[in-house]
This record gives C-alpha cells, structure tokens and sequence, in this order.
C-alpha cells in the first residue's frame, strides 16, 4: 500500500490541498467518536485528511471592516474545493476497488443521541461532526492543533479548510509532526478577539489517539459561539469594537440563560434588512452571513502578524446596519448616536431597549 498512500496524498495535492496526512484506525485508537471511521464507512481502515487554503488577500480587508464579502467568498470557495477533493479522492479509489466515502469539509453533524432532543438550543450534541477532520489532522501531520482548538499550519496559520476521505484501504499512516515545530505559544490572541468568551484559557480539553496526546482550550457553551458567529449579535463586550454583526445583544454569562437569548436574537435577526451575500444552513430558511471567525483570521504564523491583525481588528470600530440592509464600520459614539436615532421598534432589532 506504499505506492497507493504516496499517489492518493499527491492526488489531493494536485487539486488543490497544500498539506495531506494519512490516519489508520490504530493510529485513532482510543479517541472520541468522532474518530470514528466506521461511523462514515462500515469496515474503514483508513482515512485521507487534507487542508485547502484560504486565499489571504481579502483577511485584512475584512478585519478593519472595509469588505465583508470577499472574505464571505473566499471561505465558501475553500469549503467547496475541500469538499469537492474529497469526492474525487473517493470515487478514484472506490474505482480502484476500495470502498471510501468522502468527509465534506463543514456543516455535517451527527443526530442529536435520543433522550437529549430538549436540551439547550445550541447544546454540544447539536454540533458534533461526523468526522472531526482537526484530529485526523493533527494525529497525521497535517498541521499542530491551536490551543484555540483550530488547525495551524506553518505556511497558512488557522486559514485553512479541512476535509477527508475515510476507506477501506489499508494505507500507510503519516505520524504526527514534532510538537516544538508547533508555533501556538499560546499568545491569547485568539481569545481576545473573541466576542463571545468561547474558550477558556484555564482549562484544558485532552484527546489520546493512538497514544498521542492532543491539547487545547476547554471551550464554553457551544451557543456562545453560535451566536456570535452566526451574525446574531457580535459587539466586543468592551463595546469599542464588534464583528461584522450589527447585533448589539449580550452574550449570557450563564449557559441556562442561553435558551431564551437564543429566541430573542433569532426573532430579531429574522427582521433585519436583507445584506448582501449569505449562505443557507439546514437548521433555517433565512440566509447567515459570514461574520466573525476572528479566533482562525487573527491566528498567523508569527506573533509578530497575529498582534498587527489583533490590532487591526480593535481599530475597526463597530457594525451599524442602514435600512437598505448595507453595514458600515463607525466609531462606537458615532453608532450611539445612529442608534439612538432609530425608531424604538427598529433600534430594538439590533440591541435591547
């Protein structure tokens, strides 16, 4: 299986992906279920892992809140290359005689397990993976795990988009690369462009896959971040800056209160004036707009980069939206005094009154 694992890495490669490891099932032993190949394909014994690039162009564009929409698209474009590499890979193998299933790259979860359907709107089950591509990544040397959670690689940072190809094949695993190599010093930056507070820098979340041991920050409440990057709301609770959500509502310190949090931004979201770009998600009709994901942007190779692009952020101001559905960055006194304009009934779409 040496020819055959050196050909389906380069296969990968050849259409796009700028880094690609190989993952057994002995390698995964002992990890969550979402390591689970035979969950994607009964009798898997190995799987393809892969990272796209984002294109780098429109990322500071977007952080100093100058164009939205570029980034939007350059996100979706990564995720459809992923995806579509990992069809390929899989139809090239299954026609090779093993059986093997592609891993789109997001937005695919597991059923929410029986008895937890009336849990908290957001809660950890509603978002578990099939696969989760970071573990196979990081357990084949793709790239190291942030201790945001997020892959980083050398060239690219956490601007990459991840997919797999889970098979029969018996193809030779690619190990882990060396953890002084990983560049996360654990810098915080990644937490401090966090409007939602997700990760908690004081705890740890620990993974053993095939003995290999995968760190990185416990996170919160998956709605927090839900809410944030999903556009609902997303002002800094500093209120000096925000994402490029209008939405001034807080985040609840509370995980109980998120629930109804949830009903009032999403009652409220569904009123705003239409913007352009967008994406549909299985769980609603309306489209969401690509917002945040500061935590993966902010996060570049050199610390040097990830203080310039923190700072950029911090500088851009915060997100009003016009009737006309347009979002503009302004300082946050000059958004008081928009708001303060609005009807009751309008200004109480984008924040409490």
């Amino acid at each position: 299986m040496t020819k055959l694992s050196r050909i389906v890495r380069e296969f990968a490669e050849i259409e796009g992906a700028c880094a690609t490891g190989i993952v057994s099932t002995e390698t995964l032993a002992g990890g969550p279920p979402s390591t689970d190949l035979s969950y994607v394909l009964p009798g898997a014994r190995s799987a393809v892992v892969f990272a796209v690039p984002m294109d780098p162009a429109p990322i500071e564009p977007y952080l100093k809140k100058q164009d939205r929409l570029s980034l939007e698209r350059a996100y979706v474009r990564a995720n459809t290359l992923a995806s579509g590499i990992a069809l390929h890979l899989a139809n090239y193998l299954t026609q090779k005689g093993y059986p093997s299933v592609p891993v789109a790259a997001n937005n695919v979860f597991r059923p929410v397990p029986s008895g937890k359907e009336e849990t908290c709107l957001a809660d950890t089950y509603s978002y578990y993976p099939d696969i989760a591509h970071r573990y196979l990544a990081v357990r084949s040397g793709v790239g190291h795990m942030g201790f945001s959670g997020n892959l980083i690689i050398p060239d690219h940072g956490a601007t990459v988009i991840l997919a797999s190809v889970a098979t029969a094949a018996d193809l030779v695993p690619t190990p882990p690369l060396p953890p002084e190599e990983n560049y996360c010093d654990r810098c915080g930056l990644c937490l401090a462009a966090c409007a939602s507070g997700f990760m908690d820098f004081k705890r740890n979340t620990t993974v053993v896959l095939g003995g290999v041991e995968i760190s990185y920050s416990k996170r919160r409440h998956y709605g927090r971040c839900d809410l944030v990057c999903s556009g609902y709301t997303g002002l800094h609770p500093s209120g000096r800056w925000s994402t490029w959500s209008p939405g001034r509502f807080p985040v609840p310190d509370r995980d109980e209160d998120l629930p109804a949090a949830y009903d009032r931004v999403q009652e409220a979201h569904g009123k705003w004036p239409a913007s352009e770009g967008g994406r549909y998600f299985f769980f609603m009709d309306e489209k969401l707009r690509f917002s945040c994901a500061h935590c993966m942007l902010v996060c570049a190779p050199t610390k040097e980069e990830r203080k310039r692009r923190y700072q950029l952020l911090r500088d851009s101001g915060v997100v009003v939206q016009t009737a006309d559905g347009s979002r503009k960055a302004v300082s946050p006194e000059e958004a008081r005094t928009i708001l303060d304009a609005m009807p009751p009934e309008r200004r109480a779409l984008y924040e409490p009154v």
